[in-house]
């Protein structure tokens, strides 16, 4: 399958398996990634937040796609727009997620740049709402 699709193709895929499992499924996901994958945020290196320090590997990335659907349910994860840049891909979209503790709910423009190499994404780079989900954590 990936031999045959291009990595936009993939990224389609994987986002409406992901949409459709309410976050329950990362394995699409994971299929995409290099082992030694790097997952960055828009935030600076800087900030005091867990999200604002890239991380590397694969498995980092299994346990923060694993670790969204214990606190959070998914209300809606729609596709607006995929980029085929060839080796580069973003995904435009948007996300809304609850917390099941609080009942809080956020709702964010959401855009992930996917830069491939050799069939396997090295790297992949969030932009959202950060703000909004840290209010949503009790982090602010």
């Amino acid at each position: 399958m990936p031999g045959t699709q291009t990595p936009a193709e993939r990224i389609r895929h994987a986002y409406a398996r992901w949409a459709e499992s309410k976050g329950a499924s990362a394995d699409l996901f994971l299929d995409l990634m290099a082992d030694d994958i790097v997952c960055s945020s828009a935030l600076s290196p800087h900030e005091d937040h867990p999200l604002a320090k890239a991380r590397t590997g694969k498995e980092f990335a299994r346990d923060y796609l694993e670790s969204l659907p214990l606190n959070l349910d998914m209300i809606d994860y729609p596709t607006d727009e995929i980029v085929d840049g060839g080796d580069t891909v973003v995904w435009i979209g948007r996300c809304s997620w609850r917390e099941r503790a609080t009942g809080k709910e956020t709702s964010t423009v959401k855009v992930d740049v996917w830069r491939f190499r050799d069939g396997k994404a090295v790297s992949v780079l969030e932009m959202f709402d950060t703000l909004g989900f840290a209010r949503l954590n009790r982090m602010i």
